[in-house]
């Protein structure tokens, strides 16, 4: 297929070489004075104003700044409720990234920031979001381009230098549908109520750089306004009006902008192999050569799209409404009025409906996708099935409720219901599980009753052999008691009387003597054990003494230990001894100990006996 391409030039009169400004085209890769490149996406109408895009990114998960507001770029007001008009009428990214830069240098920042990127001391900076908006919509005319050198915007969200308030900044999604209807903040994506599609949270942020195109005078013979383009294979048929004082004139294609290797074109076709060549006019003027600038030539194979789509809805497609399955075809032309043949294979899915075999029982409520049920009958709701259609699914369902029952009981002390101990009286409840599967609520009305207190045996516990007698003992009086029942487990007489006993002690012995106090929680029991056993004692004479004196032991039995201290509480001495209960006589001697007050210790297996002896002279 051919296509015929009439490329307009104008051409300055006569042989004179004029300066006219440096005009470009959608596309065209430039070299710029510090040798760093860019590719044009955009030019105005007049071709005085364009911006190129650099290359490669300058940066990946880069976060546009800090969570704060550059004082000099005033928020974005939103006008007539739509704010993308006024977002995107800002095409000054020179200007806010020196703003940008600027306020992050003025405050010590040293992290990295997406303006901080871009090449600014060259050119380059951060486009604004019109500009970016820009470089989204015109990718077609300069991906291409990019390709050639293994890049791509591909589907990277960049930044743009544009705020819309205090606090967030503008990014483009590029490749998705609605990209230009979202906002990030502080490299966070966000959404505003048009959302993209697209799963913001598997995307990073990138910085693109942007220049201004340099319109300085160039001289020139005519400036080619239209793209080369080829569908298929063919050759192209050139037009050439209104040349006038030329000597001669011709084409030639090159695979490279600058025509190092050139060869001349004279009409022969051209296929893929010539795609991304350029194309120039040259003419002779009294024997010098002049040149036009360079066209891009774009050879466009005829393409074919297959499109996959399953449905539950008639679906639209190039106008038209499909409402069965089947395979459909169309003829498109692309942006660059080459033919390509689409194809669809439609697939139409129809809803379900399902009855759920088995009765649903449920207590009190039963909750169905987003509905809940109190009573019982037959519902309808509508899900979605395996295919992405409506399935309308119908349940039965039973709701059963739970019973509630009352008892009451009496308990001592405590109450072990299921594994709960209560201590005191009061209205309990409990939720059992009833037959039909439901909470049972069971109310327990307990009434706990105390076993009062009993206070030890109060009397004589140790008794000597000097004092047979009659001994009384007792116990605290206890309310609401129904008896005590006193005991003794030795040959002892007692004689209870009520919380009183009285015990007739006449051998040397022990005895345990026990109380027990009946109350209507059953019964305590209280011991005392009396022991009546001989009395010990230390005589000494003479008392005051020159230094000799005797101790008589009495009332003890098996071994004893006599110790002397002085004054001071220093141990002068240590005997040990066997005594009887009958008493022993033993001598001592202080010698040449100095006059004083010294002490006498007598200790035996049940007593221990201190005495006072002065030596005077």
């Amino acid at each position: 297929m051919k296509k015929i391409l009439f490329l307009a030039i104008s051409l300055l009169v006569a042989f004179t070489i004029n300066l006219n400004a440096q005009e470009y085209h959608l596309g065209q890769v430039v070299t710029n004075p510090d040798g760093s490149q860019g590719v044009v996406f955009y030019l105005n109408e007049d071709g005085t104003d364009g911006w190129m895009v650099a290359l490669h990114d300058v940066g990946l998960r880069i976060p546009w700044g800090l969570n704060d507001h550059v004082p000099e770029l005033g928020p974005v007001v939103i006008i007539n409720n739509d704010i993308l008009t006024t977002v995107f009428s800002d095409r000054d990214g020179y200007t806010n990234t020196m703003h940008i830069r600027e306020h992050y240098e003025n405050i010590g920042y040293t992290g990295p920031y997406a303006a901080k990127l871009v090449d600014f001391e060259n050119g380059w900076y951060l486009p604004a979001a019109g500009q970016l908006k820009m470089l989204y919509v015109n990718a077609i005319f300069y991906e291409p381009t990019l390709r050639t050198v293994g890049e791509t915007m591909g589907l990277n969200a960049y930044w743009s230098s544009t705020v819309q308030n205090d606090e967030k900044a503008w990014y483009v999604q590029f490749g998705a549908p609605y990209a230009m209807n979202a906002w990030a903040w502080n490299g966070f994506f966000s959404a505003m109520e048009r959302e993209s599609p697209i799963d913001h949270y598997d995307r990073s942020f990138a910085v693109r750089a942007i220049r201004n195109l340099d319109f300085s005078p160039t001289p020139a013979i005519g400036q080619l306004q239209a793209p080369a383009v080829i569908c298929g294979e063919g050759s192209l048929e050139l037009v050439l009006p209104h040349l006038f004082h030329i000597d001669t004139y011709g084409w030639e294609i090159s695979p490279d902008e600058t025509f190092s290797s050139p060869i001349p074109y004279t009409g022969q076709e051209l296929d893929k192999t010539y795609n991304d060549w350029y194309l120039r006019l040259w003419a002779t003027a009294e024997n010098e050569v002049l040149y036009s600038n360079a066209v891009k030539i774009s050879v466009h194979e005829i393409s074919t799209s297959d499109e996959f789509i399953e449905t539950c809805d008639p679906y639209d497609w190039n106008g038209q409404t499909y409402t069965e399955t089947g395979d459909y075809q169309t003829i498109i032309a692309d942006q660059w009025g080459c033919d390509s043949v689409a194809n669809l294979h439609l697939t139409v899915n129809d809803p379900d409906e399902y009855f759920v075999p088995i009765p649903v029982f449920a207590c009190e409520t039963y909750t169905w996708g987003d509905q809940t049920y109190t009573e019982s009958g037959a519902y309808q709701q509508t899900f979605t099935n395996q295919h992405g259609c409506d399935s309308i699914v119908t349940m039965s369902l039973f709701i059963n409720h739970g019973v509630e029952h009352q008892f009451m009981d009496i308990c001592c002390n405590e109450y072990n219901w299921n594994g709960v101990v209560y201590a005191e009286s009061g209205v309990y409840q409990q939720v059992l599980t009833a037959a039909n599967g439901c909470d049972s609520i069971v109310t327990l009305s307990l009434t706990v009753k105390h076993t009062p207190p009993v206070s030890e045996i109060e009397g004589e516990a140790n008794i000597y052999y000097q004092e047979n007698g009659v001994f009384t003992y007792s116990i605290e009086p206890v309310p609401d008691c129904f008896g005590y029942e006193w005991s003794i487990d030795n040959h002892w007489q007692i004689t209870p009387n009520g919380n009183e006993c009285a015990v007739h002690v006449n051998t040397v012995t022990a005895g345990d003597l026990k109380v027990k106090v009946y109350t209507e929680c059953g019964f305590v029991e209280r011991t005392i054990t009396i022991h009546h056993d001989y009395l010990p004692s230390v005589v000494i004479y003479p008392n005051p003494n020159q230094g000799d004196f005797n101790m008589i032991l009495g009332g003890m039995k098996g071994e004893a230990v006599i110790l002397v201290y002085d004054h001071l509480g220093r141990l002068l001495d240590r005997i040990s001894i066997d005594t009887n209960v009958e008493g022993i006589t033993v001598p001592y001697s202080l010698g040449d100990m100095a006059v004083g007050v010294y002490l006498v210790r007598v200790i035996n297996d049940s007593s221990m006996i201190t005495k006072r002896v002065v030596k005077w002279m």
